[in-house]
């Protein structure tokens, strides 16, 4: 049926958008490794933004 044709077609859409997302989430995660001096294939972004978190925490805790 068309329905079950534009649902299916809609769904392989939103899949490749999907992937297209993550590779650029994965480049730019790339491009972040390179600019820490990580190892790429090591760095994780649950870290980095752990840390990132930390390191916001500390400093509004230092401007009071």
């Amino acid at each position: 049926s068309i329905v079950l044709q534009n649902v299916s077609q809609g769904s392989l859409n939103a899949s490749k958008d999907l992937q297209k997302e993550f590779a650029t989430i994965e480049k730019k995660k790339e491009e972040l490794a390179d600019y820490l001096c990580e190892d790429r294939k090591k760095l994780s972004l649950e870290d980095v933004f752990s840390t990132m978190k930390t390191f916001r925490e500390i400093f509004l805790k230092t401007l009071q």
